[in-house]
């Protein structure tokens, strides 16, 4: 079963100016150990979470073992929208937050990782395509 992992983010400041002691973002890896081959970032749509690949994982039809997004050469990191009750941390302030302030967290939560650059970047509402 994979872990769920934390990193502890202090004094982010929002878009709207708004500081924020303490953020905790929790993510999961598959595939590869971090750092020993290409890196893939999952992003998730806001009703889900960062069980992309294991057990009832929600993208198992694409991120797996000879898969589209194959776990035996790449690693893949997904990384849970901070409040989304996934991982029990809750954010009071939820509507203090637009997308933008997402997408920053999830840059400072790289960083962090010391990940300084990505294979492939895909999110959920991309690869909907129809044929």
């Amino acid at each position: 079963m994979n872990q769920l992992k934390h990193i502890t983010l202090t004094n982010f400041i929002s878009e709207k100016g708004i500081k924020n002691k303490r953020i905790q973002l929790s993510y999961e890896v598959f595939g590869k150990e971090l750092y020993s081959a290409p890196i893939i970032l999952v992003n998730h749509a806001l009703t889900g979470n960062s069980n992309v690949a294991g057990e009832d994982g929600w993208w198992i039809d694409v991120v797996g073992e000879n898969r589209v997004i194959d776990t035996n050469f790449y690693t893949i990191i997904s990384f849970n929208i901070p409040g989304n009750g996934y991982d029990g941390f809750v954010i009071e302030n939820y509507k203090d937050f637009e997308a933008r302030d997402i997408a920053n967290i999830f840059l400072l939560g790289l960083k962090a990782l010391k990940i300084e650059g990505l294979f492939a970047l895909f999110d959920r509402c991309k690869i909907d395509v129809q044929v």
